[in-house]
């Protein structure tokens, strides 16, 4: 090898050894800059004739492609995970800290302990007042629970629509660095455009599950974990989200515009197209997932179990249960009830068995007086073993009569005389076996003569102080009834109601306070599985203190739930990000020691340039 071959071979390892030198140092000053890859820098060796020579082929950035795109989908979980626990969190502090003096159980409990008081000694003003003191505090904690619940809707909607915006913008910038890439693949500043890209679309994940690839030009595509379309080259759809303010209970989300209460996103093609992202589930996984679903799914029900208390508060001391007289038509037997004094949203259960051996099943016919309001709403509930139909009274006694004929079908046989409804059985045959028949009408004054103990306690402040019946005339009055409940004033302007049902029940009279106490505490009231109580799918029989506890432990639970998910989701993104940082992120130690052997190799080749400098100049002296 001659003397001009070495001194080659020597600069140009000198000048990969400069540039490697140069990489470390870019390295260790990005060591804390966020979404920085390591680079190294890629050589190959030249044979040129007799002459072997380094070449530096291109500084690459150091990362597990494979690795990185698991952890954009576990950012999307985690993202998906932690703004579920955090809003369930929120929900939970509404309703306070269990045994704290604003939780609702111990708010509710202090209204029965006042009842429990008050029957010891009805003719107790003081008792009276603090009956009524205790009930007003309970209404009002419903009041601002609803309203709380409608404002952690109203929030989600708020980041639904900021996200939607910040998606667009990330699809844009995307946009702008993709086009880099790809038109400039030469350029020095390839691996700081790639670590542009790839922060982007990181942040990309937080909003939604994302799958990208990159083509043989360095081009990225990017789907949704559905198969949808983002980004290829430019964007392929552009968002777009017609945010609502102010939600209330019958804002929600309906795949119908017109009744649709609150935002939908939609994506237009650049062709003109346009889908419903909410009603193809684009959104599967993310920040904005997860604001979906407690928008329309985890507040709503939680809506959905504070309007059934206060439903139940309400119809519970309010409505009237008329069993009905047993009846017998031939080898037949029923009952007949009266029907007078039925309200719209009044019931009429129907309880029978299956024979030979069946269970005890129930019809729930439920009044309206319009059938515009029928069929009744999914919120109306019912299952198998508790149908619930929706009968029009408008009609008159006899249309009743033949809508609940071709409810019940075969096995039963409806008539009428007048407002008295009957209800048989297909005796001989022996398929059918009524139970029982009751109406169950709601009473609306607070006392008259030959009136009962039971009372509109709760009314409902938004009908004008109406007493709750539960109508689904112009909507169900249900709905977003716990925002709407309050004590009934007449009873406040007089207290002696409390216990006079009659003009003359004394006012030591125990009758009206222990059935106060015992509607709440005793009596078991049917539960709706729109609740999701439990898990529960099926109606349940349950009291109103029973179903405080229930809601308030099944709220305890989802919280707990919520965090443990989201905890087990960091846990995997922690140890994802961990596999990813081994090759991607900068470890100082490891660029010293980098730096160190580049150095030495820097100081090979000069020593090789100066020894060869050396004997050239003793040629030249010869």
């Amino acid at each position: 090898m001659g003397l001009s071959t070495s001194l080659n071979t020597a600069v140009s390892g000198l000048n990969a050894t400069q540039i490697g030198i140069g990489v470390v140092s870019q390295n260790v000053a990005n060591a804390g800059t966020a979404g920085y890859v390591r680079r190294v820098v890629s050589t190959s060796d030249s044979l040129a004739g007799l002459t072997i020579s380094t070449q530096t082929t291109q500084v690459q950035r150091l990362l597990d492609k494979i690795v990185q795109h698991q952890l954009w989908q576990e950012s999307a979980g985690a993202a998906y995970t932690s703004t579920r626990a955090d809003m369930l969190a929120s929900v939970d502090k509404l309703y306070g800290a269990p045994g704290s003096s604003t939780a609702l159980d111990t708010i509710y409990n202090g209204f029965t302990s006042a009842l429990q008081a008050f029957q010891n000694d009805p003719s107790s003003y003081s008792l009276r007042t603090s009956v009524l003191d205790n009930a007003t505090q309970l209404a009002s904690r419903l009041n601002t629970l609803s309203n709380g619940v409608q404002s952690l809707r109203s929030e989600a909607e708020a980041g639904i629509s900021a996200g939607v915006t910040k998606i667009n913008d990330l699809l844009n910038a995307l946009t702008t660095v993709n086009a880099r890439i790809v038109g400039s693949p030469n350029d020095p500043a390839l691996a700081n455009l790639k670590d542009q890209r790839d922060l982007i679309l990181s942040d990309l994940s937080q909003y939604m599950d994302i799958k990208t690839s990159e083509d043989a030009r360095g081009s990225v595509s990017v789907v949704t974990g559905g198969g949808t379309q983002l980004f290829d080259g430019r964007p392929a759809v552009v968002f777009s989200f017609d945010a609502r303010s102010g939600l209330t209970p019958d804002d929600q989300w309906s795949s119908n515009p017109a009744q649709r209460g609150v935002g939908t996103i939609t994506m237009s093609t650049p062709t003109g197209g346009s889908l419903d992202a909410i009603a193809n589930r684009t959104f599967r996984s993310g920040e904005i997932a997860a604001l979906i679903e407690m928008r329309d799914t985890t507040l709503v029900q939680a809506q959905a179990q504070l309007d059934e208390i206060a439903a139940q508060l309400a119809s519970a001391l309010s409505d009237r249960e008329i069993a009905g007289t047993a009846v017998t038509a031939g080898a037949a037997t029923g009952f007949d009830v009266d029907l007078t004094g039925l309200q719209a949203g009044n019931k009429v259960t129907l309880d029978y068995a299956v024979t030979p051996g069946g269970a005890t099943q129930r019809f729930t016919f439920v009044r309206v007086d319009s059938a515009a309001s029928l069929p009744l709403p999914a919120s109306a509930g019912g299952d198998a073993n508790n149908r619930v139909i929706g009968i029009d009274f408008s009609g008159g006694p006899a249309s009743v009569a033949a809508q609940m004929q071709t409810a019940l079908g075969a096995g039963f046989t409806v008539s009428n005389t007048g407002s008295v409804l009957r209800i048989v059985d297909d005796g001989a045959a022996g398929t059918r076996d009524v139970k029982a028949l009751t109406a169950r009408p709601t009473a609306t004054t607070l006392s008259s003569v030959g009136g009962s103990a039971e009372l509109p306690f709760f009314v409902d402040g938004g009908a004008n102080g109406a007493a709750f019946t539960g109508s689904y005339d112009n909507g169900s009055q249900t709905l977003g009834f716990a925002g709407r409940i309050q004590l009934n004033q007449a009873l406040v302007a007089d207290r002696s109601k409390l216990v006079a049902y009659e003009p003359t029940t004394a006012q030591g009279d125990t009758t009206r306070p222990k059935l106060l106490l015992d509607r709440l505490t005793n009596s078991q009231r049917a539960v709706t599985n729109r609740l999701g109580l439990d898990g529960s799918t099926a109606t349940t029989s349950v009291t109103v203190s029973g179903l405080v506890q229930r809601v308030v432990s099944t709220q305890g639970q989802a919280v707990e739930a919520a965090k443990r998910l989201d905890e087990g989701q960091q846990v995997a993104l922690a140890a994802v990000q961990s596999r990813f940082q081994q090759t991607a992120q900068v470890s100082i130690d490891q660029e010293m020691s980098t730096l160190i052997e580049l150095q030495n190799a820097y100081a090979a080749n000069a020593r090789i340039i100066s020894t060869v400098k050396e004997m050239m100049d003793v040629l030249m002296r010869v």
